[in-house]
């Protein structure tokens, strides 16, 4: 159902039970319109109003926590395709081809995640079957010195927790 849909819903239902009150009160004995059932009317009302009050404070927190984790965990995975990229750049030129497949893989990621056309299709298939073509291609790398071996190391760990 559409939102407008809802709010016309929602909006009949609080005018018809507004009406049918209207209707009801007439209806009434005197001995249930007294001041007394009245105060333990509103009482009553304001317990209900606290209670949804709470209950609503308590999903705008619950929702709002799922967003803010959501939202580090993409920064935290951004940071870590830099740190990566810069690790390649840093072990020589001969990884160039390694981070231009990155790259590709990242931009696949962020195509098929948040689709331009509005569409919510979401299948990672095609990360998936770069991840181990990146994985593949950082363990052939030769390393000609301990600081290349370590950079392929970093590389490959950084690689893993990407996938």
């Amino acid at each position: 159902m559409s939102p407008i849909t809802i709010s016309v819903v929602v909006f009949a239902c609080v005018f018809g039970g507004g009406l049918l009150g209207i209707f009801l009160h007439s209806l009434l004995p005197k001995g249930h319109l007294d001041p007394d059932s009245k105060e333990a009317v509103r009482l009553g009302m304001g317990l209900v109003g606290t209670t949804l009050a709470l209950v609503l404070g308590l999903l705008i927190a619950s929702g709002k926590g799922f967003y803010d984790t959501q939202s580090s965990e993409v920064t935290q995975l951004a940071a870590n395709v830099v740190l990566l990229d810069r690790v390649l750049l840093h072990f020589g030129p001969e990884t160039k081809e390694i981070r231009e497949l990155l790259r590709s893989s990242v931009a696949s990621m962020v195509d098929v995640t948040w689709a331009r056309d509005g569409s919510n299709d979401t299948h990672f298939a095609p990360f998936a079957a770069n991840e181990g073509a990146v994985l593949g291609k950082i363990q052939q790398l030769s390393s000609h010195n301990d600081n290349q071996r370590f950079l392929q190391s970093q590389a490959l760990s950084m690689a893993i927790q990407l996938g």
